[in-house]
């Protein structure tokens, strides 16, 4: 079979260009660093990559809700402890007017600084994280408790009302209440407070002795308990973002495993791929050396 000159130089020229892309595909894995080039080099392995690096975006994201959870636990705790601080002065104050020994005037002084600390907690109650109020329930665009002659009435999400609970996604299937309603962890604080200021300014000394500071000690209780909740919830964020943290480093290694390219490896590749195409050439180059001025001699 008789091989035309057209056909050897299709084939010159198919040769050197196969050559050539080997090239360019092995000099681009080691400019980039990136053993996959495009989706077609390892379909598979870019179905995986895309899946982590979703994983990866997610977590980041779970991650900065965290954040926020995380922002408003502590300022409702911190605000609670300011509560626990004056629950606490509130009772020394029960236990003096407990005495029958005081004066008219002592009650009703005890009395004025109950007020005052009725009126501090009232404040309180209106602590913001942001532009969100942290006791409001669901309703965080208005303060949660308002003035009420000498007392707060507290116009916040309830759980009766169904929208007490702030409830924020931190990871796939795993949700956390993030808040507590002033109606639950403040206002029967207020109410033992208003009836324990009522008591002082009448000189209920045994109503003091035999109610009142139970219900204060109650309510010092309830504080306590609905803070160490929150200590809990602000425990489990922590260790939920590192093991985010252990995630994000294992599935960054998946990806690596799958793009990166061997990079000594690489260089070899280039290197012999180089050899090649420059073999290719130089064959082809002496394949058509021969002129027509060869063949008159």
């Amino acid at each position: 079979m008789r091989v035309s000159t057209i056909q050897i130089a299709e084939s010159s020229l198919l040769g050197v260009t196969e050559a050539f892309s080997r090239f360019d595909d092995a000099q681009r894995r080691v400019n980039t660093g990136k053993q996959v080039q495009k989706p077609s080099d390892d379909p598979s392995g870019v179905a995986q990559s895309l899946n982590f690096r979703e994983r990866l975006s997610e977590i980041d994201q779970f991650g900065r809700t965290m954040d926020q959870a995380k922002g408003f636990l502590a300022t409702s705790e911190s605000a609670l402890d300011s509560v626990s601080a004056l629950l606490r002065q509130a009772r020394t104050i029960a236990v003096q007017g407990g005495s029958d020994n005081n004066s008219q005037e002592t009650f009703q002084a005890l009395a004025g600084q109950i007020q005052n600390i009725i009126t501090q907690i009232g404040n309180i109650g209106n602590t913001s994280y942001g532009s969100r109020y942290v006791f409001a329930g669901q309703r965080t665009n208005a303060p949660p408790f308002v003035g009420a002659g000498r007392s707060f009435n507290y116009v916040g999400g309830t759980a009766l009302t169904g929208d007490g609970d702030l409830v924020l996604d931190i990871g796939r299937g795993e949700a956390m209440t993030v808040n507590v309603t002033g109606d639950t962890a403040l206002s029967p604080a207020l109410a033992a407070l208003t009836q324990l200021r009522d008591d002082l300014a009448m000189g209920q000394s045994a109503l003091i002795s035999q109610n009142d500071i139970a219900a204060l000690d109650t309510q010092i209780n309830n504080i306590l308990s609905v803070r160490a909740d929150m200590g809990a919830k602000v425990q489990r964020i922590d260790l939920t973002k590192q093991r985010n943290e252990m995630t994000k480093v294992n599935f960054t290694q998946f990806i690596s495993n799958i793009e990166d390219a061997d990079m000594p490896k690489a260089v070899v590749e280039m290197q012999t791929a180089q050899t090649a195409y420059q073999a290719a050439l130089a064959s082809t180059a002496r394949a058509f050396s021969t002129s027509l001025l060869d063949f008159l001699k």
